[in-house]
């Protein structure tokens, strides 16, 4: 194969020159093409305080020019970096469910008892009961809840596959094992296959939803099924929130929405400090920017 002459320096054999640069250009199309991936998958998880490092790898790794070896450095300080702010986000997805977990339990009433069961004279809450008094306050948290039959364990028992979403990010689940509902009080098998098929889905999901979320049933006492009101905030509390949203630039409607409340008043009395913790937050970074 024939050579090239360098004025500055020995020859080199054409062959080999034509490698190098097709190796440094498919290196640097290899570079461009996993930037763009990496770019568009992952740029909403960096962290604020990172971004700048990031962009400037970026703009590196762009470079033909760079070698190989300090490329892949620079890729991989770019993926630790993203590694730390995913887990920075699933830190507070994970402390936004347990924050709306513990308010709305305590929002959660005792679910009153409205059906009879005539075999052992004794009432109990149903399903329907459950999810009528329950769900809207659960939901209104941001959680949805999940049930999944996945077939019967070894003992005969109906799995119940559960999930906890919310709409932070973070979830929970697991599984729960259902004894069979095929007999009556007496022993005496009363349904058919599919009857105690359904029966016992719907016995386990009322069970799985009141363990998962704390909820206690009871008697009517009253005889009027009152639900239990949640405390709102405070007219103090509504001017100090109402303060804040003035000094930090804040639109009480927008306020309002993101609260899921139509106005101040409506809110909870749970929620106060959060809302108070979040406005001085903006209170301070507004600050922060005035004074740099």
């Amino acid at each position: 194969m024939g050579t090239v002459i360098d004025p500055a320096g020995p020859e080199i054999s054409i062959g080999t020159a034509a490698t190098g640069v097709l190796a440094k250009a498919k290196a640097a199309m290899e570079a461009k093409k996993m930037n763009e991936v990496v770019k568009h998958e992952e740029a909403k998880i960096v962290r604020a305080e990172d971004a700048p490092m990031v962009a400037m790898i970026e703009r590196i790794a762009m470079d033909p020019n760079i070698p190989i070896d300090r490329l892949e450095k620079m890729l991989a300080m770019k993926e630790r970096m993203e590694d730390r702010a995913r887990d920075d986000e699933d830190r507070q997805a994970k402390k936004m469910y347990f924050a709306a977990m513990s308010r709305c339990q305590a929002e959660l009433p005792v679910v009153i008892k409205t059906k009879k069961n005539d075999h052992t004279k004794s009432t109990y809450a149903d399903l329907a009961a459950i999810e009528e008094q329950a769900m809207p306050i659960i939901h209104r948290h941001g959680f949805a809840v999940s049930f999944q039959p996945d077939g019967y364990n070894a003992n005969g028992e109906l799995r119940i596959l559960w999930e906890i979403s919310h709409e932070g990010g973070h979830h929970r689940n697991g599984v729960g094992e259902i004894p069979v509902d095929v007999a009556g009080a007496q022993g005496r098998v009363n349904k058919t296959g599919t009857q105690a098929f359904g029966s016992t889905a719907t016995y386990g999901r009322r069970y799985l939803l009141c363990m998962l979320f704390n909820i206690s049933t009871g008697d009517d006492r009253d005889g009027n099924n009152p639900p239990r009101q949640p405390e709102t905030v405070s007219e103090d509390q509504v001017q100090i929130i109402r303060g804040l949203l003035d000094e930090t630039d804040s639109d009480i409607e927008q306020f309002c929405r993101m609260g899921k409340i139509d106005a101040l008043p409506d809110m909870l009395a749970v929620d106060f400090d959060d809302a108070v913790r979040l406005l001085n937050q903006k209170k301070a970074k507004m600050q922060q920017r005035a004074a740099s």
